[in-house]
């Protein structure tokens, strides 16, 4: 193994990483700000975001992945240069060894350009290695999958819901769905948009959901801060859960539906493996107030929360990045 090897998530919303031996030591919006023709960054993360729809036109605030597959090459090799040299102290570093989170559903080449982040970059690294997501974060969430009968793993992220079902050591089926928790900042933006003539921007959108947006009935309210189209000035409108919910059910609804129909096409074998262990519920998304609870009324079958759901990916690379006869069976060499 490499003096120097670190586990990569990659994930729409926020990059995190694992360095072999320390643990995470990392955790950003992946988010990237550049100036000029060049394209050079001049700041990353939650720095980057806290400029998103305020920045000059001589500045660009780029997302570069999208739905699960990376929607702007060079933004995102620029992103990671530039973390890396953060993390380095202003030092390249070169010949680590890196693993790579990629979905499983996806085509080869489109897994192939994660492992470009890293090779076009600046940290010329001595091997990458891609491992599917899902196994990932079966070894996060501290499962050993060469020894389960049958795993049903809900990924629910920001741009896409992943779910899987898993067994004795590989991936039987895996099904990734284009729609994750942005997908309800758009619909809340929108919905203020037409139904109070006021515009917010992604980041109100966001809290928003934080706050009032539930899978199940609750009772609350914020005041929101926006512009009024009608007179053209700030303003302030107050919204409430029973608002804003009913607007995402459908979300909800889909990814419960999805779940069902994943468990029903699953071999009777494997899915009694499921009824009794539970659904594994993780990603960034999944958060959401009263995921859990419907997805069970669903079902039929519990539905286990993970401690630290947005992290539960990286762990299970760091995990694989620890033992490397265990990471041989599931990681695939990118040369």
């Amino acid at each position: 193994m490499a003096q120097k090897t670190y586990g990569i998530d990659f994930g729409t919303g926020t990059i995190k990483i694992y360095k072999k031996g320390k643990g995470i030591i990392l955790s950003e919006r992946n988010v990237v700000s550049t100036i000029g023709k060049e394209n050079k960054p001049i700041a990353i993360g939650e720095t980057a975001y806290e400029m998103y729809e305020k920045e000059p036109p001589s500045i660009h605030v780029s997302f570069p992945l999208s739905h699960g597959v990376i929607a702007h090459m060079k933004d995102m090799i620029a992103l990671w240069d530039y973390m890396n040299m953060t993390l380095s102290g202003k030092k390249k570093i070169k010949g680590c060894e890196y693993y790579l989170a990629v979905p499983a559903d996806i085509t080869d080449v489109k897994k192939k350009a994660y492992s470009q982040i890293i090779s076009e970059g600046e940290t010329k690294p001595k091997r990458v290695f891609l491992v599917d997501k899902p196994v990932a974060n079966v070894y996060g969430l501290g499962i050993n999958l060469e020894k389960a009968r049958g795993i049903l793993l809900v990924d629910v992220g920001a741009d896409t819901t992943e779910i899987t079902v898993l067994s004795l050591g590989g991936i039987v089926v895996t099904r990734l769905l284009p729609y994750g928790g942005n997908d309800l900042d758009n619909t809340i933006r929108n919905y203020i948009r037409k139904e109070y003539n006021f515009l917010i921007g992604n980041r109100t959108a966001e809290q928003v959901k934080k706050e009032l947006v539930a899978a199940v009935p609750m009772d609350k309210m914020m005041q929101v801060v926006g512009r009024d189209m009608l007179r053209g000035l700030p303003g302030e409108i107050v919204l409430t859960s029973a608002q804003i919910s009913p607007l995402v059910a459908q979300f909800f609804d889909d990814i419960a539906v999805q779940v069902r129909s994943m468990l029903e096409h699953t071999p009777p074998e494997i899915s009694t493996d499921i009824r009794e262990r539970g659904i594994y519920l993780t990603g960034g998304s999944s958060r959401i107030q009263g995921l859990s609870r419907l997805i069970e009324q669903e079902t039929a079958v519990r539905v286990n929360l993970a401690a630290k759901p947005q992290e539960t990916a990286v762990s299970g690379l760091g995990y694989l990045s620890e033992h490397s006869k265990i990471a041989s069976k599931y990681v695939t060499l990118m040369k």
